[in-house]
């Protein structure tokens, strides 16, 4: 019985009221004996004087063995050798006082005649203990149907049914709790389905550069001549297979990076002193040249401080912005660095489609895709902002959009001097 209370919460609670109770009433009993045990310890001895006082001329009026029958209490008269008199029990028994009025009598006064019935007692406290239960019953079931509603929920969340919430309207922390429940299963509900949605976007994207290495092939067997001009298209589209592996494996290693503080397998950042300018004139040049139908402008000084970073990480972001902004640009895609105090602030402008409102605050998001960038058009996984994110903040630097009228700037700000950071969080040596 005692292991079914434990388990139970409602019986528990039940319990806890009952045993509350039985506290409080040995308290306030302890209190008051405290309080007033004087005055009640004065007060039996009055009460006791006045019965002997009158038990005594009761007998000296009538001198009858009856004369006491009718007091409440255990009350008798003793002749001075000890011989019962009158009484108002069979076996009286109690204080023993002289007669005040000098006739030599004992008079002895006890407790009241009729003890009160134990079962009566007994149901009296039954019927309280009853009471409390009964009425602990609507405080209990307050706090357990909410929490076995979080449990079943929890269990059909874990089952796989990614839209269950629980359906708890409160103001208490039972209330926070499920809110807490509900905003953690959307995000997980979130991040599951883009997950699903990163294995199919990987898959297209896989499948279209070695459709056309396949194609390629095909051409160069049926036409070996043209073989070695088929080379180009055959390394471009490995290097596009060879960019989306590196985006998918750098996303995950960073992750780990991130969550834990230490570093992920693979993965070593290499703080050393990063001219900022040449990474950006590295990064417009392979751009360039990798898409020469866009228009790219470097505005940056040539005498910009040096920071502490890795220029690989940090030229594989520039590397995704600049692709990034290609993809939906109609103009020139204008890349802006300066010195703002103790950062150095690099902007990625475009003019192109932009970017609604509601999406910019998630374009950042692993997995993300605008609707913009479901286009198939555009290809990609949503993984190239979200790695950009992550090499801005393993550089202790932050990355923000904004957008309107078809351009959109995406600013990255870097910390000038984050060597120390740097180490602690990528774990390089």
């Amino acid at each position: 019985m005692i292991p079914f209370f434990r388990r139970d919460v409602l019986f528990r609670l039940i319990l806890n009221g009952i045993i509350l109770l039985v506290i409080s009433a040995a308290g306030f009993l302890g209190l008051a004996s405290i309080l007033v045990g004087d005055h009640a310890k004065q007060a039996e001895r009055t009460m006791t004087d006045w019965f002997a006082r009158d038990a005594c001329e009761a007998y000296a009026t009538t001198q009858e063995e009856g004369a006491l029958a009718a007091y409440p209490v255990s009350i008798a008269i003793y002749s001075s050798n000890g011989k019962r008199l009158a009484s108002s029990t069979p076996e009286p028994a109690g204080t023993q006082l002289a007669c005040p009025d000098g006739s030599g009598r004992l008079v002895t006064v006890g407790g009241p005649r009729q003890r009160p019935a134990l079962s009566r007692l007994s149901v009296s406290v039954a019927v309280i203990v009853l009471i409390v239960a009964i009425g602990s019953i609507p405080l209990a079931r307050s706090f357990v149907k909410p929490l076995r509603e979080l449990v079943a929920t929890a269990s059909r969340f874990g089952e796989g049914d990614l839209s269950a919430r629980a359906r708890i309207e409160r103001t208490d922390e039972i209330g926070d709790l499920a809110v807490a429940f509900n905003a953690m299963a959307a995000k997980l509900e979130t991040r599951l389905r883009a997950e699903k949605e990163l294995l199919a976007n990987i898959s297209h994207e896989l499948r279209t550069p070695l459709a056309r290495v396949r194609v390629v092939l095909e051409m160069a067997k049926e036409e070996p001549a043209r073989a070695a001009s088929l080379l180009a298209e055959i390394s471009r589209d490995l290097a596009e297979l060879e960019r989306l592996t590196d985006d998918v494996l750098a996303t995950i290693q960073l992750d780990f990076a991130r969550a834990d503080g230490k570093p992920a397998p693979g993965l070593r950042l290499r703080p050393a002193n990063v001219d900022l300018t040449a990474v950006l004139r590295h990064a417009v040049s392979r751009a360039v040249e990798a898409h020469p139908e866009h228009e790219f402008v470097l505005e940056a000084a040539e005498s910009m401080p040096s920071l502490q970073g890795d220029a690989e990480l940090l030229r594989r972001l520039f590397d995704n912005l600049l692709d990034n902004a290609r993809k939906y640009s109609s103009g020139p895609i204008v890349v802006r660095a300066r010195e703002e105090g103790s950062a150095l602030v690099v902007e990625v402008e475009d003019s192109g489609i932009g970017i609604d409102r509601a999406d910019l605050d998630r374009i950042f998001e692993p997995f993300f895709r605008t609707d913009r960038s479901r286009q198939r058009v555009s290809g990609g996984t949503g993984l190239g902002l979200a790695l950009c994110r992550r090499i801005a903040e393993l550089h202790l630097g932050s990355i923000t959009a904004e957008s309107s009228a078809g351009k959109t700037i995406v600013e990255v700000r870097l910390a000038r001097a984050t060597a120390h950071g740097d180490q602690k969080r990528g774990g390089g040596p």
